[in-house]
């Protein structure tokens, strides 16, 4: 693998870790926000529809790479790839343990909290733990 295609997918993958924290802190404010308004429903989709939709306009605007990379499930690099491997398991570890701790403590919240509020703060809990792993992997 050539010197600078190491570089595209170093710069990617930082990308990524940006993305991935980013967008974890928009679904993490609006499921706290919408848990604290009780506005579930539309807040939540018109929430994650527009910051979301602003983030990745964003990043694409800013990343400039090829088509062809954000379609690509894994990185040529065996050692950038290695790093996303063990960043996805430690995100699918976070959501089993949130999970489990849903599942022990469900029933003190179960009537103030909506479906697509805990599903939004899966979803931003995950995606925090993806990309602080990756950003906490690849420092060097």
């Amino acid at each position: 693998m050539k010197q600078q295609d190491i570089k595209t997918e170093e710069k990617f993958m930082s990308q990524n870790i940006w993305l991935s924290i980013s967008t974890s802190m928009v679904f993490l404010l609006l499921s706290v926000y919408s848990l604290i308004k009780q506005d579930n429903e539309g807040l939540l989709i018109v929430g994650m529809v527009f910051f979301y939709g602003v983030i990745v306009v964003i990043y694409l605007i800013k990343g400039g790479f090829p088509l062809k990379m954000y379609f690509q499930y894994a990185y040529k690099d065996e050692f950038l790839n290695t790093i996303d491997t063990s960043a996805y398991k430690h995100s699918i570890f976070a959501l089993v343990f949130c999970l489990l701790g849903i599942f022990y403590k469900g029933d003190a919240i179960a009537s103030e909290v909506s479906h697509a509020t805990m599903a939004v703060f899966y979803l931003g809990i995950m995606l925090l733990v993806y990309g602080t792993s990756l950003l906490w992997q690849s420092r060097d």
